[in-house]
């Protein structure tokens, strides 16, 4: 049976459910609007009425035939090939103090490595009983985003962990060598109040582009060491976060709600949808020869939101990604 929507007064539709999802993907519709069954008499919020244990829209097989390499920025490995190349003068200081002090720098290594280790299972201690472990029988919408995710990637599927935190983040981290990915509250409410699970798909599959990535292998982390040289630290890391974008968008595989993801962290839920995604990335145009843009993008560990917003312009029309 159809569905009918009173949007602000105006009546329209009916609509079939997929058409109702469609606009609920596109930021045109809230899933709180009220609607009503075609012929009925009551108005219900639109959420209600569609079926909200349907596992999200089906990501088994990817949307646009895409080479995962593709999924790498351009400049990725180029950044990290510099990475390796600045930390070799630290290796050899390192070698050379470990050889001319008899080992000590191994046992204070050893005492860091000790505190890391203790750092790790504190946090695991906390994240496992303050957090919920996302999966087929706990949050079941998610888990079968992750699972679509990580099946295109060809990625081993980390532990998914939700946190009550009020602030629009989410992060990929190692513990004891076991992948997991935190997704915050406050960016999962923000998305979800006004958009859907495929917009919350990109968010996911950004923070899974970490792990698909290897930024958080021992071998990029030994390149680190180059930190001295903290403008191509900072200079990878900008590059690694578009990959990640990437990712995001090839899990998505929709430019449309990829951008609303991306909105909705700038200028959050409520607005998101009436940005004009075009302008937006114009305003970025615009400014981004700025000597002070410029100067701030050298010290950034990310790149600057609307910069993102053009890149995944960018990458949608390289992966023949329309919608």
């Amino acid at each position: 049976m159809k569905i009918q929507i009173n949007h602000d007064g105006q009546v329209s539709g009916p609509f079939s459910r997929d058409e109702l999802q469609e606009k609920i993907y596109s930021g045109e519709l809230s899933r709180t609007v009220s609607a009503r069954l075609e012929g009925a008499a009551d108005w219900v919020p639109l959420e209600s009425l569609l079926n909200e244990n349907a596992a999200p829209p089906a990501i088994e097989t990817p949307p646009v035939t895409v080479n995962l390499d593709q999924l790498r920025d351009h400049k990725e490995k180029t950044a990290l090939l510099v990475l390796y190349i600045a930390s070799v003068p630290v290796w050899i200081l390192l070698l050379l103090f470990t050889v001319l002090t008899t080992g000590i720098l191994l046992v204070i290594i050893g005492i860091f490595w000790l505190f890391h280790a203790i750092g790790e299972l504190w946090f695991s201690a906390y994240l496992k009983t303050n957090a919920i472990r996302v999966s087929e029988t706990q949050l079941p919408e998610l888990n079968k985003v992750v699972d679509d995710c990580c099946r295109n990637l060809a990625l081993e599927r980390p532990d998914i962990y939700v946190m009550q935190h009020n602030i629009w983040n989410a992060f990929a981290t190692k513990i004891f060598r076991r992948r997991v990915v935190v997704l915050f509250s406050g960016a999962v409410d923000s998305i979800l109040l006004k958009g859907d699970m495929r917009q919350l798909t990109w968010l996911m599959g950004h923070e899974l582009g970490h792990h698909w990535a290897g930024h958080l292998d021992a071998s990029q982390k030994l390149a680190k060491l180059c930190g001295w040289l903290i403008w191509v630290t900072l200079w990878h890391s900008r590059r690694a976060e578009l990959t990640c974008d990437r990712v995001g968008l090839y899990c998505t595989g929709s430019v449309t709600a990829s951008r609303l993801a991306l909105m909705n962290a700038t200028v959050g839920a409520q607005l998101a949808g009436k940005v004009n995604a075009a302008a937006a990335a114009e305003q970025w145009r615009q400014h981004s020869g700025d000597f002070f843009v410029k100067y701030r993008t050298l010290y950034s560990t990310h790149p600057h939101l609307l910069a993102r917003l053009e890149h995944l312009n960018m990458a949608a029309q390289e992966f023949g990604m329309t919608k």
